[in-house]
């Protein structure tokens, strides 16, 4: 049913590795389905529980993985337009290492299989200077809503969550291997059951990795001594939202 709270149940380990948490999603539970306590099945059975990425080129970038190695599970179903909760560990965002950041929403069809996936971007949250960064809400209210379009076609799709630490923006990874835009990435599969069925998108579609530059806008970044975008002002990266969507202010 559009418009419907559909409830993605998130907890964040607490590893860390050089200073970094995982925060990695480890369950999902859509309405309809029953309340499956944790679908932690639905993440690739290689989900790698390690510290962010921030080499743009490598081949765990998409979902933190060596590749899309999903058990063979029933697909929880959701409903195209209906809304839904990514949650994560709050205690873990409050006492783990501070980071700073915007968000990115992502989708993937694998009507083609996993080979070669074309990502197009569903949603977004940057920095207003009321809230602060997505990973300032994620810390004070331990979760984020997320939209999902109401025009897919029917089938199985993989929803990527990205949190991006810009931290440590101020070089590229390439010219310090200490620094660059750390990627916390994580990946659940699930299928488009209802909606207006419409055909792909066309536009917007990229592969990761390939999406991001470390020279991006949004990504090459000197925060200021209290984590802040100069002049507050700070643009998400990536390519066109989905449909014209509109970024949701943090």
């Amino acid at each position: 049913m559009v418009g419907k709270l559909t409830s993605i149940v998130a907890l964040a380990a607490t590893l860390a590795l050089t200073g970094n948490a995982q925060r990695q999603i480890q369950g999902i539970t859509f309405a309809g389905n029953g309340d499956a306590p944790n679908s932690s099945h639905n993440l690739p059975k290689n989900a790698l529980a390690v510290a962010p990425i921030s080499d743009l080129k490598s081949k765990a970038f998409a979902c933190r993985t060596s590749g899309f190695n999903f058990p063979k599970v029933e697909s929880y179903e959701a409903t195209g337009g209906e809304m839904f909760i990514v949650a994560w560990d709050k205690k873990e965002f409050e006492s783990g290492p501070k980071i700073n950041g915007p968000c990115n929403h992502w989708l993937a069809s694998t009507a083609s299989g996993t080979d070669n996936l074309k990502w197009f971007r569903i949603g977004e949250r940057g920095y207003t200077a009321a809230d602060g960064w997505c990973t300032d809400v994620i810390r004070r209210d331990g979760q984020l809503v997320v939209s999902m379009p109401d025009d897919l076609p029917v089938g199985e799709y993989i929803f990527r969550n990205e949190i991006i630490d810009l931290t440590y923006a101020g070089k590229t990874n390439a010219d310090d291997p200490t620094m660059g835009a750390q990627f916390y990435a994580d990946c659940l599969k699930y299928k488009v059951a209802g909606g207006k069925n419409q055909k792909m998108p066309t536009e917007g579609l990229v592969s990761l990795p390939g999406a991001y530059l470390a020279t991006d806008k949004g990504l090459l970044v000197n925060l200021t001594a209290e984590g802040k975008p100069p002049g507050d002002k700070y643009t998400v990266p990536g390519p066109a939202l989905h449909n014209q969507r509109k970024p949701v202010a943090a």
